[in-house]
C-alpha cells in the first residue's frame, strides 16, 4: 500500500474514530433510557431466557412485530490491544456469552489465520492475502486492516468445536432478529465504524490467485444484542456496551459489507 493511501486510510479511520468519540456520552444515556423504557414504560415487560439460558428484557408494544430485546453480552474493548482487531474482539465476547472462557489474545495468538496486508510488490503492484481466508495483517497494530465472515467462523469452529457456529449470508436484519436475537443469541455483524456509509476504497491484487478485490471501508465488526423501534444495539468494541445506531444507518452498512454475520451458541 502507498504511503498516501495509508494516510487517507488512516484519516478516514481517526475521523471515524472522531464521530464515534462524540457519540459515546450520547449512545450511553440514550442506552440508560432505553433501558428505563424497557423497564418501566414499555406497557407489559417480560424477563426470560433464551436458548443460551442468558437473561434478556422484552417490550410488548403495540404492535408485536416491533418487540423490543436486549440481551446483556459481555464487553470488551479492543482499543487497549487489538486497534485493528474488532471482528476477533466481537467473536470473543459472542464465546464468552456462550460459556466459553476465553481472551482475545488467545484467540488471536491460537486460531485466527493471519496473511500479508496489502503492500506493493517488485512490479510495483498492490497485493495482500485473500481477507475471506486470512487477516491482512496483525489486529494488534494500527497496520492492521480486517477480515470477513469466513476467516472469523474457522476460527471459532477451531477454538470451541463444541458450539454451533453459523455464518449467515444475505439474511435481512429483521429476520436475522427473528431466528436469533429473540430466541438469546446474539450476532456477530459486519457494518462499518460509527455506522457511517460505506465507502468503496482502494483495490489490490490477492496473492497467487492475482484476482482484483475492491476494499470496502472503514470496516468494523460488532455483537448485534438488541432493537426496538428505531435501533439496534451493540456491543461494539469501539464504542461501548449496548450502544444504539439507527437501524436505517446500520441496514446501510450491514448490506454495503455485503450482509456478513455469524451465529454463535451451544450444540455441535
Amino acid at each position: 500500500m502507498t504511503v498516501s493511501a495509508v494516510k487517507r486510510r488512516a484519516r478516514r479511520i481517526r475521523r471515524a474514530k472522531q464521530r464515534t468519540a462524540g457519540r459515546v456520552f450520547l449512545a450511553f444515556l440514550g442506552t440508560i433510557l432505553s433501558l428505563s423504557g424497557l423497564w418501566c414504560f414499555g406497557g407489559e415487560t417480560l424477563r426470560g431466557k433464551g436458548l443460551l439460558g442468558k437473561a434478556f428484557v422484552s417490550r410488548l408494544g403495540s404492535t408485536p412485530a416491533e418487540d423490543s430485546f436486549l440481551l446483556d453480552a459481555p464487553f470488551l474493548d479492543q482499543r487497549p490491544n487489538f486497534p485493528t482487531g474488532c471482528e476477533s474482539v466481537s467473536a470473543v465476547m459472542a464465546l464468552q456469552y456462550a460459556g466459553v472462557a476465553m481472551t482475545p489474545e488467545e484467540f488471536v495468538e491460537g486460531y485466527l489465520p493471519l496473511g500479508t496486508a496489502p503492500h506493493r510488490d517488485e512490479a510495483g503492484r498492490l497485493v495482500g492475502c485473500d481477507p475471506r481466508e486470512a487477516f491482512p495483517g496483525d489486529p494488534r497494530k494500527e497496520t492492521g486492516w480486517g477480515c470477513y465472515a469466513p476467516v472469523i467462523g474457522k476460527a471459532l469452529r477451531e477454538a470451541a468445536p463444541e458450539l454451533t457456529v453459523e455464518e449467515l449470508s444475505g439474511v435481512p436484519l429483521e429476520e436475522l432478529c427473528e431466528s436469533y436475537l429473540e430466541k438469546g443469541i446474539p450476532l456477530l455483524l459486519w457494518v462499518t465504524i460509527d455506522m457511517v456509509p460505506p465507502e468503496e476504497d482502494v483495490t489490490f491484487q490477492i496473492e497467487d490467485s492475482g484476482e482484483t478485490f475492491r476494499w470496502i471501508s472503514p470496516l468494523h465488526c460488532a455483537l448485534l444484542t438488541g432493537r426496538d423501534q428505531t435501533s439496534y444495539y451493540f456491543n461494539d468494541p469501539l464504542a461501548g456496551k449496548n450502544v444504539a445506531y439507527p437501524k436505517d444507518a446500520v441496514a446501510l452498512a450491514y448490506e454495503g459489507l455485503g450482509s456478513q454475520a455469524i451465529a454463535v451458541f451451544p450444540g455441535a
